[in-house]
């Protein structure tokens, strides 16, 4: 298998009033090319920190990380526009990534059709539910076609019903679209879909 993320000794340390604190210690792993990858752990243990890093958000202390090809990150919030229908944020990182071609835009289009929202496009975020928030800004960040999906928490926010429902919606989406992701998670049944 071909490995699309290496991960290796990677630490984070962060100054504080009253010293050091470490917030990541030696860090070493791998993902293989369509693999769906969790670490699970309890909050503030640097799950968080560890995406951020990896994503190139946040700078490490130490440590390597090689990845092949575009990342996508899915936080907590589905971030959604609040004053643009869904259409329009779905293809919001295709804009600012001046990505918005006749052929992506089609791929986005197959995408709202093949997971329910096609129907809901010209409606915005605050008429959608939960789960059709979240399956919106799935879509959003698949648009851009990214090798690994990083998906920070990205069901915590939701009741736990919907979180239950939404879960198995994402990664069966995730599967069919051949994507390789890295969850980070405190909720064990999330994580070991």
């Amino acid at each position: 298998m071909k490995k699309v993320l290496e991960v290796k000794n990677v630490s984070k340390r962060y100054q504080a009033k009253n010293g050091e604190v470490e917030a990541l210690k030696d860090i070493s792993f791998h993902v293989n090319e369509g693999e769906f990858v969790s670490i699970i752990g309890p909050s503030g243990c640097g799950k968080s920190t560890l995406l951020s890093i990896i994503a190139g958000l946040e700078a490490k202390t130490q440590g390597d990380i090689k990845s092949i090809g575009a990342l996508g990150y899915m936080l907590q919030k589905d971030s959604l526009l609040e004053w643009r229908n869904i259409y329009d944020n779905v293809m919001f990182g295709l804009e600012i990534s001046h990505q918005k071609t006749k052929e992506n835009e089609n791929y986005v289009k197959d995408l709202l059709k093949k997971y329910d929202l096609y129907e809901f496009k010209d409606k915005y975020p605050n008429q959608l539910s939960g789960g059709m928030r979240q399956r919106a800004a799935l879509i959003r960040t698949l648009a851009i076609k990214p090798k690994i999906l990083l998906l920070d928490e990205a069901f915590s926010a939701l009741d736990y019903q919907t979180r239950i429902m939404v879960t198995a919606d994402i990664f069966k989406i995730l599967k069919n679209e051949n994507i390789t992701a890295l969850i980070v998670t405190h909720d064990i049944s999330e994580g070991s879909f």
